[in-house]
């Protein structure tokens, strides 16, 4: 594998799965667009151009209701973007009673990051400090962490750009786990005849026949965005990616728990939010429909400015 093939690779992923990098956390803009450009689902991310002629990287809160008047918003993320992006996001998911987030092996992520905001005021105590260190250590060693950690880091720094990992606040008291360890993903992965190998085989090709790449040979943040900004866009009509564990299976888990959260009468919940990198949400506006909810709106939201 090429240098080129590398970075185009696992540039596909950045809206299907979130790294397990750490740390403490922490004004996109945000515009509803007349019915022929709110062109979701058939595109989960796409490039909008403002009257000065900048480009901006936008992925979609698409809202849905139910016979009860219950909301569901599908919030669709990637991985890398602007850090107002990541604010905007934090003060629009606390206004819901429960979000529900991905993160292979990321249960205990909430506490994870409550213990450390401690370690950074100091509050946090020698056993928790223990904890926090093995549990990033063992994040780090997974396949996931080796995979992609340093890869998102190096390509934000390239680009400029922020971690999702190191700005949104998974500390808030509404998140709700809603995605699969890593052996129920190998699992699922093993049962369709998949392997990481496979997936990255797809992205390759994914990549291969898209209309741009990233050059690394270029040194220009500003010049680095936009052919990722555009990489990203050529793959929002469909992937071969979406068809593999690394969406469905996780999706199927996902509405399992939407499920149990709906049908929770004890904490009724009338906001939940999806929170899932943006490739998952095509397959998830179906399974929504198909429980009856109707998507009522879409918000595209800039993720990723591309200066002039």
């Amino acid at each position: 594998m090429t240098i080129r093939h590398l970075i185009t690779t696992l540039t596909a992923l950045l809206a299907t799965v979130t790294a397990p990098l750490y740390a403490a956390a922490d004004s996109a803009t945000s515009t509803v667009l007349p019915p022929d450009q709110a062109q979701f689902p058939e595109l989960v991310v796409m490039l909008r151009t403002d009257s000065r002629g900048r480009e901006s990287l936008c992925t979609p809160v698409a809202r849905y209701k139910d016979k009860d008047g219950r909301i569901v918003d599908l919030i669709g993320a990637v991985h890398l973007g602007d850090a107002r992006y990541y604010h905007a996001l934090n003060r629009s998911m606390a206004r819901y009673d429960k979000v529900l987030y991905e993160m292979v092996d990321g249960e205990d992520l909430p506490e994870m990051n409550r213990i450390a905001k401690k370690i950074a005021d100091g509050s946090a105590t020698p056993e928790e400090i223990a904890r926090y260190r093995q549990y990033q250590a063992e994040r780090e060693n997974s396949t996931l962490g080796v995979l992609l950690g340093g890869y998102y880091a190096y390509v934000a720094d390239l680009m400029q750009l922020s971690l999702q990992a190191d700005h949104i606040d998974y500390s808030r008291t509404n998140l709700v786990y809603a995605d699969m360890s890593s052996a129920e993903f190998a699992a699922a992965m093993e049962e369709r005849g998949e392997s990481w190998f496979t997936l990255v085989l797809d992205a390759m090709k994914e990549s291969d026949n898209s209309s741009s790449s990233l050059n690394l040979f270029s040194t220009n943040p500003t010049e680095l965005r936009r052919m990722l900004c555009h990489q990203l866009a050529a793959t929002a009509h469909g992937t071969r990616t979406e068809q593999r564990a690394i969406i469905v299976s996780r999706n199927e888990r996902c509405m399992q728990v939407l499920d149990r959260v709906l049908a929770d009468t004890e904490a009724p919940a009338r906001t939940i939010a999806i929170f899932y990198g943006a490739m998952h949400l095509r397959d998830m506006h179906h399974r929504l429909i198909q429980r009856g909810f109707e998507q009522v709106g879409v918000q595209w939201v800039s993720a990723i400015r591309i200066e002039r």
